[in-house]
């Protein structure tokens, strides 16, 4: 899967420690047999272990960067071996080690909780965890904090230091308190993500999750869809008592960095529907007179991610508007438009246009305009929020009328 770089700015020549890291990528993405890669993979994770501990941002970001740029598969390769070292660091023989994160999908026209849960309500998240997603073999421990984007770690080193204390709770079956204070403020928005983050422990080579060893009475495995149902029924209840005022919807418990693109992914589509919700009711206006207009940004000739301006019927002015990044594999395989236009063809599977236009047709929006335009990635000066295009292609800030319903406590951006 291709992963877009976390910085792409540099441009010089790799230093003497990037470049043994990047071969090893090279090596192990070359490699012919299954032995083989064994072999690259084992010397890649050795040499990713003491960097990870010793903050070598600079270097593993260098290193990805110019992999990104010259070989997408040994790129992919590295940045596959960064993450699975950062969530599993080796403590010890006896014990494999995850960084666990449990996302929820949540939209409210109040701020979204985030921030310290009470120790009465982490013991009650740990234990339905525990039955509903985890296998009899694993431990969890969970911090004492429902974080927001803005404050799971920033870089790859903070992570695996974050790891390393949560990984070694588990295996000494202890409590961590999470220092909420120094942790940085969260932004308001009308939808986005919490997390429950933590960390298992498991007997060396055992199971750590309830779809690798729970099985109905034919035999077959439990599937990830149903652990997610459990976990949806059980866990909803718990966390709607934390979350009061919110609509949740609660994604499959996983690998921090599996969890977190899968969160990512499904939040789009989640906030154009609760967008939708909210013009309807903010508006007082039915969504067949809310206009979209679907706009491609860009950075560096690759389409960046898609905004979605809305406005109503008859009005220009942009209401309200939803970013649509492209995450992961997305990238580089989603057509240019303006490229498409200038060799007067016809948009090559336009997959990402295409899954945005059923989508606000599935939420009843009818008047949608795809602009052929390519956009750069503009903010407004005063506040940093993205600029949304209007039906004429303007690119314009998004502002709620002076006599929507709108509650006091509430921030679009």
């Amino acid at each position: 899967m291709r992963r877009k770089p976390l910085n792409t700015a540099s441009r010089s020549k790799l230093s003497k420690y990037a470049k043994p890291l990047a071969s090893l990528a090279i090596l192990l993405a070359d490699a012919g047999s299954r032995l083989e890669r064994r072999f690259w993979k084992k010397k890649l994770f050795a040499a990713l272990a003491p960097m990870l501990e010793g903050r070598s941002d600079t270097t593993l970001m260098q290193t990805l960067d110019h992999l990104y740029n010259t070989n997408y598969r040994a790129y992919d390769e590295l940045a596959f071996a960064i993450e699975n070292t950062v969530e599993s660091p080796e403590l010890g023989q006896e014990e494999d080690i995850l960084l666990l994160a449990a996302p929820v999908l949540a939209w409210s026209t109040y701020n979204i909780p985030s921030g310290k849960i009470e120790e009465a309500t982490v013991a009650e998240f740990t234990a339905l965890l525990q039955k509903n997603v985890l296998s009899d073999h694993a431990h969890l421990v969970l911090t004492n904090m429902l974080f927001s984007p803005d404050q799971l770690p920033e870089s790859y080193t903070a992570a695996a230091e974050l790891a390393r204390q949560l990984g070694q709770a588990a295996i000494d079956r202890v409590k961590v308190r999470i220092d909420t204070e120094n942790l940085p403020a969260t932004q308001s928005f009308l939808s986005d993500v919490r997390y429950l983050i933590g960390a298992i422990s498991v007997p060396a080579g055992q199971p750590a999750f309830k779809w690798q060893v729970e099985a109905h009475s034919n035999g077959t495995l439990l599937s990830k869809e149903e652990v997610l149902v459990n976990w949806r029924l059980t866990g909803g209840q718990a966390l709607q008592k934390i979350m009061p005022g919110c609509l949740l919807e609660l994604m499959l418990p996983n690998g921090l960095y599996n969890a977190c693109r899968e969160a990512e992914k499904e939040a789009r589509a989640y906030s154009v529907r609760a967008s939708a919700a909210f013009l309807e009711s903010a508006l007082d206006v039915p969504t067949q007179k809310i206009h979209a207009s679907v706009g491609a940004f860009v950075d560096r000739g690759e389409i960046e991610e898609y905004r979605i301006g809305f406005s109503v019927e008859g009005n220009s002015d942009i209401v309200h508007g939803v970013v649509w990044p492209l995450i992961g594999e997305e990238y580089g395989n989603e057509p240019d438009p303006v490229y498409e236009k200038d060799i007067e063809s016809e948009p090559d599977n336009p997959v990402i246009r295409s899954k945005i236009e059923a989508l606000l047709k599935e939420v009843g929006i009818r008047q949608i305009k795809v602009l052929e335009e390519r956009f750069p990635l503009e903010y407004c000066e005063d506040c940093g929020s993205p600029l949304y295009p209007n039906p004429e292609g303007e690119l314009l800030h998004a502002e709620l009328p002076e006599d929507s319903e709108l509650p006091n406590s509430m921030h679009l951006h």
